[in-house]
């Protein structure tokens, strides 16, 4: 998987985070609600993939929550970097040899 490929797939894991870490804030006056984590694995041809799975109760989770929302949203924005960096890259390379 080339560099582009692999940070899309790390925005998407951002984003599927920052989701459950959304949907488990908005849950929270929700008697039973049940809590969402990410699992992300490891790509064979490189990248990352996430799968939504049900987390701990947790009696912190509130800031919890609010962290690994930040955590998220600054990892996509990384990710978002590195795929532009990538992209102007390409496009030097194309200008390069035209």
């Amino acid at each position: 998987m080339d560099s582009l490929g692999i940070s899309a797939s790390g925005m998407r894991v951002a984003a599927l985070r920052l989701d459950a870490s959304a949907s488990n804030v908005a849950r929270l006056p929700v008697e039973g609600a049940t809590r969402l984590g990410v699992s992300a694995t490891a790509s064979a041809g490189g990248g990352v993939q996430g799968t939504v799975v049900e987390a701990a109760q947790d009696t912190g989770a509130p800031v919890g929550d609010l962290v690994e929302s930040r955590s998220a949203a600054l990892a996509f924005d990384a990710n978002a970097r590195m795929l532009r960096a990538g992209d102007e890259s390409v496009g030097f390379l194309l200008d390069v040899m035209a």
